[in-house]
């Protein structure tokens, strides 16, 4: 299971590197420079829309995108559903958290007269960066359990590769695969990964939830 452990973080990994900062910047425009803009207001919708979208219409979509097109399954296509199902959790996130942040403390940062950019990271962004955090890795267990993308996209590879312009090995797809094997070995390695998969994920989002509740507590 080593390639299909590392296979999975190098796909979660890189699709939190698209995502994180799209997501970030996206959600900081909509609560600080489009507060009463009507885009801003359906842009939010949009995104409360994509956190319930099942995630092989996500896989679909790429697969007609990228996959097709370029002629064979590959890693970048994995990373690019999973990046558009953490998209939409990382920007409604950091909307919420950058939204609770006073005014009153934007407001001292402007009498200092520093230009709002240097408000935005350096007291908003501070401020809001537990709960910013914190979406970050309930998108990360929500990237790193799913397996429908994957199938259309990634993939699987029974070797070890790191080549994204190839098939790369996923744990969640080889648990699907193992799972249905006639191979008892097989079957039996699934339900290990599954627990472990199933470990990390938990682990993952009881983490995240309890920084939000440390979070507004405060």
């Amino acid at each position: 299971m080593r390639s299909a452990i590392l296979g999975q973080a190098l796909l979660t990994i890189t699709a939190l590197a698209v995502g994180v900062p799209a997501g970030v910047l996206a959600g900081t425009f909509l609560s600080e420079y489009g507060r009463n803009m009507r885009l801003s207001k359906a842009i939010s919708a949009v995104s409360d829309m994509a956190v319930s979208i099942p995630s092989i219409v996500t896989g679909a979509f790429v697969y007609a995108v990228v996959v097709k097109p370029f002629g064979g399954f590959n890693g970048w296509a994995g990373a690019a559903a999973l990046a558009v199902i953490v998209l939409p959790i990382i920007v409604r996130t950091t909307e919420s958290m950058t939204a609770m942040v006073p005014w009153s403390l934007r407001e001292a940062a402007f009498a200092l007269g520093a230009p709002y950019h240097r408000v935005i990271m350096g007291v908003v962004w501070r401020s809001a960066a537990g709960g910013i955090f914190t979406g970050v890795l309930l998108a990360a267990a929500r990237a790193a359990g799913e397996t429908a993308p994957l199938l259309f996209t990634s993939f699987n590879s029974g070797h070890f590769s790191l080549n994204m312009s190839k098939p790369v090995p996923s744990l969640t797809v080889t648990i699907y695969q193992y799972a249905a094997s006639p191979y008892e070995s097989w079957v039996s390695l699934a339900w290990g990964a599954a627990f472990a998969v199933t470990a990390a994920v938990l682990f993952l989002n009881v983490t995240g939830r309890l920084l939000i509740k440390f979070r507004q507590g405060k």
